[in-house]
């Protein structure tokens, strides 16, 4: 499997288990790849993803990766708190990808912002993950 496809499986399934996560974000948990259009708030987005090889080490790769929640609460504080779980679920996670390891998992940033609707505001987030073939361990 694409270690990025797997990478994404492997966030969506960590992240929609994520207890905290559930009682912010509703059960089932409002977490989208694309969120439908009528989508209520709060929700999570799993954003926009770069990949590129990793330097030093063979069939390696690195990923950044944008998660976007959106709120309507009044003020920072939800989307303050859905950053706090994606960090806590995320943060040196320890996730199983098929056909890769994951070796690193680290918040790059994390920034909140009132968007020019005015009610909604928006919790940016980027990580970087590393992933290895599982073949490439195992060697």
């Amino acid at each position: 499997m694409d270690a990025a496809w797997a990478l994404q499986e492997a966030i969506y399934t960590r992240l929609t288990a994520d207890q905290s996560l559930r009682a912010l974000l509703g059960d089932p948990p409002r977490i989208f790849d694309q969120p439908p259009p009528e989508a209520t708030f709060p929700m999570l987005i799993l954003g926009a993803g770069e990949l590129k090889p990793y330097a030093g080490i063979e069939g390696a790769f690195e990923h950044l990766f944008r998660f976007t929640a959106y709120s309507r609460w009044g003020g920072r504080r939800e989307c303050k708190l859905i950053a706090g779980g994606v960090r806590l679920s995320l943060q040196d996670a320890a996730l199983t990808l098929d056909g890769h390891r994951l070796i690193q998992s680290r918040l790059v940033f994390e920034d909140q912002l009132k968007l020019r609707e005015p009610d909604i505001y928006q919790g940016v987030m980027r990580y970087r993950f590393v992933t290895v073939p599982e073949a490439q361990v195992a060697a």
